[in-house]
């Protein structure tokens, strides 16, 4: 039965069309251009037939370098097609033409070739669109280009941290001098094994100690390590695991690249199963510390804290929290145990705001899986002093890097076991 829901299918566009213009977002450049060319050539062939007929009964209208259509009859196909991409695309070369009254004389009659010409106003009609057309599908893709801001790296893996302190969890862009950077990177390369969640990646599980107060992801640090006031990760957030996601500015090293007006967003995807049915999924809010930037140049992390008012945790560990005072309880902070208590499937990242390069509202986004959560790791320092400029910089290879927390305790991931819903992939070796 036909549905008259006018404010339903108040907009009924042609299906074949609509189809073909979604295909075109998710092609490659060459093969719109290809499949453009074709049907430019297809529609052309059509009229050209139109005209070969039209010509054969009325070879005075069509006049070929002067000469009645087809006085050269194994020609008249490539003559009418001739004539119908010149009107198609309105180029208009004069090898091929419709006559006029001249051409007749006086006693010409006002109907003489009406069907030729209406034929070719037609066309050149035709032709208009299909170039208007092809003109805003080739314009819909560079803007789509522009609005997915595809110098944007997500991390390819996600951090919970329960034990190292850090105040300025939500970016971590030239909060810091010069210097500080430099001598943070120092210890990195010196005394640090890295971990990287890539496929050429690098994995190792001892780490020494830092001065805090040199860490580049923690300015305010620096001014409580000056004031003798040490902060315990209990004093951060009271106590409670964080997830840490981390986005950077491929561009970051160029001038005038930044993103303005910056919007963190996620989302996290929870599975409803009944038995060993799944039956429908649930998306929940995932707030953050501060999920604004207005200035993203460098590096941002995004911060979540898993306290009772997480989604991203069972109904009963957010209960046991709130019975605890708002705090994890101690024996919780086991890798196997923080990972059965995290409620979700999917994770996903989106980062919205205003380009400095092409002054375009866009966008980026990536979809994480439970197993790319790495317990009890943080992202590798990013951010180093240009000798030569003078300059902060950042590390784009070491965009998907993360190291084991400095308090330790992060899961052995040489063993794969939390790692079956995972899709990023880790191999191992040492920095020295």
């Amino acid at each position: 039965a036909q549905n008259h829901n006018t404010d339903q299918y108040l907009y009924r566009p042609s299906a074949i069309l609509s189809h073909y213009i979604h295909w075109t977002f998710r092609a490659s450049f060459t093969f719109v251009f290809l499949s453009s060319l074709l049907l430019y050539y297809a529609i052309n062939l059509i009229f050209a037939l139109l005209l070969l007929e039209a010509g054969r009964n009325q070879p005075e209208c069509i006049p070929v370098s002067g000469d009645k259509f087809g006085t050269i009859a194994h020609t008249s196909l490539s003559d009418a097609f001739a004539l119908s991409w010149n009107t198609f695309t309105t180029v208009g070369y004069g090898m091929s033409y419709t006559s006029t009254g001249n051409n007749f004389g006086k006693d010409t009659r006002p109907e003489e070739c009406s069907g030729v010409v209406f034929l070719c106003t037609a066309e050149a009609f035709v032709g208009l669109l299909y170039a208007g057309m092809c003109t805003a599908v080739m314009f819909g893709k560079v803007h789509r280009i522009q609005s997915h801001h595809a110098h944007l790296i997500f991390c390819n893996a996600v951090c919970l941290q329960y034990e190292e302190v850090e105040s300025d969890d939500v970016d971590d862009d030239e909060n810091e001098s010069a210097s500080d950077e430099h001598r943070e990177d120092e210890w990195f390369d010196d005394k640090v094994d890295s971990i990287s969640a890539v496929n050429e990646s690098r994995l190792s599980w001892d780490l020494e100690e830092s001065d805090p107060s040199n860490d580049e992801e923690n300015p305010s640090m620096k001014a409580a390590a000056q004031e003798n006031e040490p902060v315990t990760f209990v004093d951060q957030f009271n106590g409670c695991p964080v997830l840490k996601f981390q986005v950077v500015n491929m561009l970051a090293n160029k001038e005038g690249s930044e993103m303005v007006d910056a919007i963190m967003k996620i989302i996290g995807v929870k599975l409803k199963t009944k038995g060993d049915v799944i039956t429908q999924s649930q998306y929940v809010r995932v707030n953050l510390v501060d999920y604004e930037h207005p200035f993203f140049s460098k590096v941002w992390h995004g911060v979540h804290v898993l306290d009772s008012n997480s989604t991203l945790l069972t109904n009963s560990a957010r209960k046991k929290i709130q019975d605890n005072g708002g705090s994890w309880p101690s024996e919780w902070f086991k890798p196997k145990i923080i990972h059965d208590i995290l409620d979700f499937e999917d994770l996903v990242v989106t980062v919205a705001g205003i380009s400095s390069v092409s002054a375009v509202s866009g966008y980026a986004y990536k979809r994480y899986k439970k197993g790319d959560v790495l317990i009890g790791f943080n992202f590798a320092p990013l951010v180093f002093e240009n000798d030569r400029t003078g300059l902060l910089e950042v590390d784009m290879s070491l965009a998907h890097d993360v190291r084991e927390q400095q308090g330790g305790g992060g899961e052995d991931l040489r063993r794969g076991a939390l790692k079956r819903h995972s899709s990023i992939r880790i191999q191992s070796s040492s920095v020295h």
